[in-house]
């Protein structure tokens, strides 16, 4: 073993999945252990097995930290770390690895960067990964219930290989005394995450719907996901993502109406495809990536408004796909579907008979001008079978007038009522103060006289009051006779 003493200037361990950092590093609670290392991500059925590439020795600790570390360089490689180094600095454009770190090509993996040196990191990491001869290896474990755990480790800097995807180098915490430093440079040691080699079913949301309910003209927001893959080989790796909205959703059409992004970042680089299918009214549209080999393991994430149009029935749904690496086959998500719903009631004189030439309105939360823009209809006049039908609703409560009363019948007595739809679909109405709903039979009645109105609620006592008036009318009006006869008599 060559050993070489790593100092806290050097710049945090780059990894192909997961980190370590040579530097300050704080300390955790004591029986945080320093023989483990933890892969996270996508590991079930995955085996995993950790290579010791070099041991912390000779911790310096300052004010709470680990401020200098030494570090053995293991020399059971075939080939050596040296060459795998030289391999890494050799990538283009190539560079000659700083004379200090001679002996301690190590070191100098440790103070690459992730980000700018990545593909320097994948060679170093891809090189041992593939040597004849390693030191004695850890136990293999499997991935399973999201983690594959190795303990029993040595503290120090590990190439950790995966059967199916890509070498991972990460570092164990660092124990001094009774405590436990778990972090080195603001990175996390004794955990990495593992991409995955295939691309995982993609996400996709919806928001602007009520309970999973739309209305015609609603904006629905829509949000698809995806994990770009492991690369092992660093080639070419080319990733699409399909989207294929049913009928009754318009979508946008160009590049301004949509946002992918990789990661935290805005990407541009992607070619959009849209085309309609004539017969089923089917939007698909289609995100080519391009190659996308230096975002392996990132989020990709795709955002767009759509809106609710005419075409609508009883559901709209979407259905996201993302593309297997570098082919046309792909892996179909989860659909997305929001109902429509409608409600109906029978219009009808005093005696039953359907009635035809009733005209009623529609009003609530969601009928506003991109309803009736998108073919939502808020006037609705009987026909001669009564019927009466608003269509195209989200689940919410909507309030019904009748505007238009047939003509012969009482053109001031007009119902005015509720109707709730849950989410469900269930339908419920209520009573008008006429009481000319009947909620049970779902019926709506006009009446040609005060008599025919039922004699209960605000109906019945306004047909009290006019009978009372009445009698009250032939009451004076008997009086008044009455004394102008007394007064014929006496004259």
């Amino acid at each position: 073993m060559q050993f070489k003493r790593l100092f806290a200037g050097v710049a945090a361990a780059a990894t192909m999945l997961g980190g370590l950092a040579i530097g300050t590093a704080t300390a955790n609670a004591a029986d945080a252990p320093a023989d483990t290392i933890t892969i996270n991500g996508d590991v079930n059925g995955r085996e995993f097995t950790a290579y010791l590439l070099g041991e912390y020795t000779n911790p310096v600790v300052s004010n709470g930290a680990v401020t200098s570390v030494d570090f053995n360089q293991s020399a059971d490689w075939t080939p050596s770390i040296a060459t795998a180094a030289q391999t890494a600095a050799a990538v283009a454009p190539a560079i000659t690895i700083p004379a200090q770190y001679n002996g301690n090509e190590l070191a100098w993996i440790a103070s690459l960067s992730q980000t700018t040196d990545a593909a320097r990191l994948r060679a170093f990491a891809d090189a041992l990964s593939n040597a004849t001869v390693k030191p004695a290896p850890s136990t293999t474990v499997t991935g399973a219930d999201g983690t594959a755990v190795i303990s029993g480790l040595t503290p120090g800097y590990y190439l950790v290989t995966d059967g199916d995807g890509a070498p991972i180098l990460v570092g164990t915490n660092i124990k001094v005394g009774d405590a436990v430093y778990t972090t080195l440079n603001d990175e996390t040691l004794a955990t990495a995450f593992a991409k995955p080699t295939q691309p995982t079913q993609p996400g996709k949301t919806v928001t602007g719907d009520t309970e999973g309910t739309v209305s015609l003209g609603d904006v629905l927001g829509y949000t698809i996901t995806g994990v770009i893959p492991g690369n092992p080989s660093g080639e070419t790796l080319t990733m699409k993502f399909k989207d294929v909205a049913s009928k009754g959703l318009t979508l946008p059409s160009t590049k301004d109406g949509f946002n992918v992004m990789i990661g935290e970042a805005v990407y541009t680089g992607y070619t959009l495809t849209q085309s309609i299918d004539a017969d089923t009214k089917q939007t698909t549209t289609e995100f080519d990536l391009g190659d996308v080999k230096d975002y392996a393991g990132k989020t990709v994430t795709i955002t767009y408004d759509a809106t609710v149009n005419e075409d609508a029935l009883d559901t709209v749904n979407n259905t996201a796909y993302v593309s297997k690496p570098n082919t046309d086959q792909y892996v179909e998500g989860t659909p997305v579907e929001n109902k429509l719903y409608s409600f109906d009631f029978t219009k009808q004189d005093a005696d039953g008979n359907a009635l035809a030439g009733a005209e009623f309105t529609i009003s609530g939360a969601n009928i506003d001008e991109a309803f009736t823009a998108n073919g939502g209809v808020t006037t609705v006049t009987s026909g001669a079978d009564g019927k009466v039908t608003f269509t195209g609703l989200a689940a919410g409560t909507y309030t019904v007038k009748e505007t238009m009363v047939p003509h012969g019948f009482l053109q001031n007595v007009k119902p005015e009522f509720t109707v709730t739809i849950d989410k469900d679909g269930n339908v419920s109405f209520t009573q008008d103060a006429w009481h000319l709903v009947d909620p049970q039979t779902v019926t709506v009645k006009n009446v040609k006289s005060v008599t025919q109105l039922p004699l209960t609620g605000a109906a019945g006592i306004t047909m009290l009051i006019v009978v009372a008036l009445l009698l009250g009318g032939a009451a004076a009006l008997i009086g008044v006779r009455s004394h102008s006869l007394k007064r014929q008599l006496t004259a």
